[in-house]
């Protein structure tokens, strides 16, 4: 059992042997262990933990309690421990053979650290990652887990394996499952598992698994669940060479304990065992074997293989060759590889990807700008691949991070801006794996940087032409009035004063913040940051009928009246299921299909774009970002895509009266006022990134309201 991902209960509980009562001061103490009873027992370890560190550790940075019961005892008996020390002597208590163990208020000592876990759904999905595949390796076993979430499980432990992962993983999987097996005498393991039939990797099937569900992956060694990539290989690679892969994969390697070490890491989710190579090779030639049989497949001989690696000697003395030929430097490659632009297609989205083979690093200390808060005009073309790893000694990496402080350094109360946000947090990782940018101010994840990712460039021919647009129809003496101006302050959230000069002029600020944010999306295409929606994430089909019902009521959103038909949710729902993978890797606009207890499966939303930090858009325009989704995008041209969802983010981070609560923040969803939010974080931005386009001019988005140099003049009419 467990709530708000452990910090606040975390219980575990068994039916085993319980604890003697004379053994409870003794629970806590480090280095306590049943499982050992002589020092030869190390050679032979068959049993999870032995060290005795785990219910130490707990105890100190957590309050435990401790509730066990023998078979052969009239009652069970509890105590509560703190740093290790039993409180107070043991009690009576009600309980079931076994144990049951409880934490409470895990870190409590520690608010650094407690602190740093905020994301519960993340701690939840390693604890219910964690207990999936011990329930899947132990069909014998009941496992359960409780969390109060669509995810909590029970197995019934009768040893049927195929219940159990149709109960954890679908039907679907169970029924495609295959056992495999290899018994070596020669170097003493027995390696088993189950798979699922194996299936083209560029079948519609293959494409539909991966939106509609996750692949499993386990590896047991001696009943103990490890990373162990080196077993993983064999598996990988026989699949990848026959374009062929798995959604489900369970792995189960046994050695002899004499043979096998495991207390390599403190979590023991590492090993080490002997003549590793030899076994993973037979691994190899097995698995490439049974795939062979499993599809009538010839088997590769000896002069096939041969042959192969002949051919791959050939390619190496080819490639040394050709790096012997003095007139290819450096330059004079990438001066041709920057006029070589493959185009290859994207199948999933249909769109074309153009791909640039320079990987060396721009200079920036080599670029002279005369104004260090002007936007760098690499923004707006489109590069080779380069990575900025932090932490590099060298000259060169230094001028560039200084370079980069310049350009996004930024004065701000924190006190002010204390972001009591409830609903949403920001996402790290995900899986992360792929955001960052080069603005700190914006919202993609810092992180990020500090651990090397590459940022991700693209060369859409498309997203050329939109990023010229910006630059094409810039207004120079709009963006040096904006620039150099003075912020007086805010009217309203859609309106602010400012001073150039002597001149004191309103400002839509709403129409401003649409535009840059606009700008920001096209800019920062692929790397934005993310917040993920926790709780209750809101169902796509239940936003579409309240706009649908608001439609009856209000003239304004007369537009959305095509929702009110539950035909027309259905195929607006399944539109927008259809392209969540375009959505979520160019714009983090996560959508998932999930499938609450007695319901039908329904495609939620669950993370949002992030474009500036500090700033948590106003969430009750979620709706109509959805709508617009459907409404205003064409998904089947690629500019128009872009541009549309992109002005559809926009609209979603702009700021708009009607949602300012009566306490003056921006949202009931967002602790941040809206005043401090326009002067300390939206308007120094708007000054340094934010190029006014020449309509401007002739739309009244800046208005002069008054001129000191002016005034003085009728003063002194006046004074004549």
């Amino acid at each position: 059992m467990m709530q708000n991902g452990g910090l606040k209960t975390l219980q575990v509980s068994d039916n085993g042997k319980g604890i003697e009562r004379e053994d409870f001061e003794l629970v806590c103490e480090r280095f306590a262990t049943s499982k050992l009873q002589k020092f030869e027992d190390l050679m032979h370890m068959k049993t999870y933990g032995f060290r005795g560190e785990a219910l130490a550790s707990l105890s100190h940075v957590a309050k435990v309690n401790i509730v066990s019961k023998r078979a052969d005892a009239k009652c069970a008996y509890q105590g509560n421990f703190l740093d290790g020390k039993l409180l107070a002597p043991t009690k009576p208590a009600a309980g079931k053979n076994g144990t049951c163990i409880t934490a409470t208020d895990l870190f409590y000592n520690l608010p650094t650290r407690r602190n740093k876990m905020t994301t519960h759904g993340e701690e939840a999905k390693m604890v219910y990652d964690t207990l999936l595949r011990f329930a899947i390796h132990r069909p014998d076993v009941s496992f359960a887990l409780h969390q109060n979430q669509s995810s909590d499980f029970r197995t019934k432990g009768d040893g049927n394996f195929r219940d159990v992962v149709c109960n954890l993983l679908g039907r679907d999987v169970a029924d495609t499952v295959i056992p495999i097996s290899l018994d070596s005498n020669r170097l003493k393991f027995k390696f088993t598992g189950k798979i699922s039939k194996p299936i083209a990797s560029a079948t519609s099937k293959n494409a539909q698994n991966r939106k509609t569900s996750r692949s499993f992956f386990s590896v047991f060694i001696n009943g103990r669940s490890v990373r162990c990539d080196i077993l993983k290989h064999p598996i990988d690679d026989v699949l990848q060479n026959r374009s062929l892969c798995v959604q489900f994969c369970a792995l189960h390697l046994e050695i002899d304990e004499t043979r096998i070490d495991v207390n390599v890491h403190p979590t023991k989710s590492s090993v080490i065992f002997l003549e590793k190579e030899e076994i993973i090779e037979e691994i190899r030639e097995y698995f490439e074997k049974f795939i062979n049989d499993l599809f009538g497949l010839p088997d590769r001989t000896e002069a096939v293989k041969e042959k192969e690696k002949e051919e791959e000697e050939n390619e190496e003395n080819l490639k040394f060759q050709f790096s012997q030929i003095p007139i290819l430097t450096t330059q004079s490659i990438k001066s041709i590889e920057s006029f070589r632009r493959a185009s290859t297609s994207n199948s999933e989205n249909g769109f074309k990807l153009k791909s640039s083979a320079d990987p060396k690093k721009r200079v920036d200390h080599m670029e002279v700008r005369t104004d260090a808060k002007e936007r760098k005009i690499d923004e707006f073309v489109v590069r080779g691949p380069m990575k900025r790893p932090r932490g590099n000694d060298s000259d060169e990496e230094d001028v560039f991070e200084n370079l980069d402080d310049v350009e996004i350094q930024m004065t701000q109360n924190t006190t002010e801006l204390d972001d009591g946000v409830s609903m949403v947090s920001m996402a790290s990782g995900l899986g992360g794996d792929r955001r960052m940018n080069e603005s700190q101010d914006l919202g993609e994840d810092e992180d990020l940087l500090e651990n090397g990712t590459t940022y991700r460039e693209f060369e859409f021919e498309s997203l050329e032409i939109l990023r010229h647009q910006i630059a094409s129809s810039a207004s120079l003496s709009l963006r040096e009035l904006i620039k150099t101006s003075t912020f007086v302050g805010s009217i309203d959230p859609e309106t602010v004063l400012i001073q150039f000069g002597t001149s004191l002029y309103m400002l839509k600020f709403s129409e401003i913040l649409r535009e840059f944010f606009y700008q920001i999306s096209i800019l920062s295409f692929g790397n934005y940051g993310s917040y993920r929606l926790e709780e209750e994430t809101p169902l796509i089909i239940d936003m579409l009928e309240l706009i649908g019902e608001l439609s009856e009521t209000d003239e304004n959103y007369k537009a959305f009246s095509i929702f009110r038909d539950p035909t027309t949710r259905e195929e607006a729902e399944f539109l927008l299921g259809e392209h969540v993978e375009l959505l979520y890797d160019y714009f983090a606009i996560k959508m998932e299909w999930m499938c609450l207890e007695g319901e039908k499966r329904r495609l939620h939303i669950t993370e949002i774009p992030s474009l500036v930090h500090h700033y948590v858009p106003q969430l009750e325009k979620l709706p109509f970002l959805v709508a617009s989704l459907i409404l205003d995008v064409e998904y089947d041209d690629e500019q128009k895509c872009f541009q549309s969802i992109c002005r559809a983010i926009a609209e979603l981070f702009t700021l708009h009266s009607p949602f300012i609560t009566a306490e003056k923040k921006v949202s009931a969803f967002c602790g941040t006022h809206w005043k401090p939010l326009i002067k300390q974080v939206l308007m120094p931005l708007v000054k340094r990134k934010f190029i006014p386009p020449e309509h401007f001019k002739s739309a009244d988005i800046f208005v002069q309201l008054a001129d000191s140099h002016d005034l003085y003049k009728v003063f002194e009419r006046c004074g004549s």
